[in-house]
């Protein structure tokens, strides 16, 4: 499928995966509307998108918050048309035992990784459905299938996000919508060094630009047909 000329939004858009997402997406000829928390991270990349001559638009605002999805999801609407492509990429990690955990570190948690999802979907979702064209794609995890010590915060939101793609895959299509999660495991960006727990060869460690890239043979599938999960891997992480 051509991308050309479609429009794009992708959460958590200023940097890592999300920024990869962008240059993937404008590469392709896509409008890119890009969302995050700080401007100056999403005006940078609003910057490095010029070369590719496409549409832009940058809207700060918190996936967390009902409002602030609502005010970004119309305004991109209004500058750049129609979302055709949804990428729910925004999310945070905290690590943590269980019964060391802080309630509010666990609350932001889930709000960011599962609520925002579900907030930015309910907002596209409709317009969709009635166009009978869309794709919503959910940045997951491998997190989000096998749990791990100190990860039971991040674990429960990405498991939760696979049940709500998986849902909302049976729902969105009968109207030609499609849906996909993506389960990167360990990418070498900004979050996982700042968490300490990056890969020590940076060189052989999954790239932001790696996820982009599977993301783009999802999109570019023909519509009769659909990517539901992919699951992305270092090749040799020994």
């Amino acid at each position: 499928m051509n991308l050309k000329d479609r429009v794009a939004f992708v959460t958590g858009a200023g940097r890592g995966i999300g920024r990869a997402l962008a240059h993937a997406l404008a590469r392709e000829g896509c409008a890119v509307a890009l969302q995050g928390r700080t401007k100056k991270n999403l005006d940078k990349v609003e910057k490095e998108l010029k070369p590719y001559g496409v549409r832009t638009a940058v809207f700060t605002g918190d996936v967390s918050d009902e409002g602030s999805v609502a005010r970004c999801a119309s305004a991109a609407e209004q500058q750049l048309g129609p979302v055709d492509i949804l990428v729910n990429n925004a999310g945070v990690f905290a690590l943590a035992e269980v019964d060391k955990c802080d309630t509010a570190v666990f609350d932001k948690v889930l709000a960011v990784n599962l609520r925002g999802p579900f907030l930015m979907s309910r907002a596209f979702l409709p317009g969709m459905k009635a166009r009978r064209r869309g794709h919503v794609v959910n940045i997951a995890s491998t997190a989000g299938k096998r749990g791990f010590a100190g990860g039971g915060a991040y674990c429960a939101s990405k498991f939760g996000l696979v049940g709500l793609s998986q849902s909302m895959l049976y729902e969105a299509r009968a109207y030609d919508v499609r849906v996909t999660c993506v389960f990167p495991s360990t990418v070498y960006t900004d979050m996982v060094v700042k968490a300490g727990i990056a890969p020590k060869n940076a060189d052989a460690a999954i790239q932001p630009e790696d996820i982009a890239e599977a993301v783009l043979a999802a999109l570019k599938m023909e519509g009769r047909a659909m990517t539901t999960s992919v699951e992305i891997w270092q090749t040799n992480p020994f």
